[in-house]
């Protein structure tokens, strides 16, 4: 059975660590009105059970810290990450996870119909992969907004744990994504953990 559960930032300290037997999600938001419409055709159309937390960032503490929390205070074998300007394809948790189960990946992104399989910026990932990374933590947590879905990447391609399923389908619907600009600091911050191959996580290539 897939179910959802919606909270707020500002009640993180209330929030009681719970878990599911194949994968909890974390949807970081700010429009309320929307993640409404979005859980609705995201559990309408999984075909899979889960636990999708769905959290109101009313503290604004950003989106890497809000899914680190989560990460952090959930248990599952699975753990995926998504926004509020996700739009799903039929079965697409379904496929995501058969993917997975299917392979030995510690990443798989979905389909967003921007990356094609480069980066995860909707990604499933296999907590026992994710634990040899950075402890109870799903992204970097020196990172803000952006760049920890494109780190967590990039490790997972230099260690042949990265898959990419184009029939699972969350694509990305920003009607105004071409109008902002990168986060300057988290942008600076990704380029020093690229050169240090994200502090040897990265094995360089032969």
């Amino acid at each position: 059975m897939f179910t959802s559960q919606f909270v707020k930032s500002s009640e993180f300290a209330s929030f009681k660590p719970t878990g599911h037997d194949d994968v909890v999600l974390v949807l970081p938001y700010i429009d309320h009105e929307l993640a409404v419409k979005v859980e609705e055709i995201l559990r309408l159309r999984a075909h899979h059970p889960g636990l999708l937390v769905l959290v109101d960032d009313d503290e604004r503490m950003g989106f890497i810290r809000v899914a680190n929390f989560v990460y952090s205070r959930t248990e599952s074998p699975f753990f995926g990450y998504l926004a509020q300007d996700a739009y799903p394809g039929m079965y697409w948790l379904e496929q995501g996870m058969n993917a997975m189960k299917q392979s030995r990946g510690g990443l798989m992104a979905f389909n967003e119909g921007r990356f094609f399989g480069t980066v995860a910026a909707f990604g499933l990932a296999r907590r026992a992969w994710l634990a040899s990374l950075y402890r109870n933590m799903l992204f970097y947590p020196g990172y803000h907004s952006q760049y920890g879905d494109t780190e967590l990447s990039a490790i997972a391609f230099a260690q042949d744990r990265f898959v990419f399923n184009p029939n699972a389908l969350l694509i990305e619907v920003d009607y105004e994504k071409h109008n902002r600009v990168n986060n300057a600091e988290d942008d600076q911050l990704y380029k020093a953990r690229l050169a240090s191959r994200f502090g040897g996580l990265a094995p360089a290539s032969n």
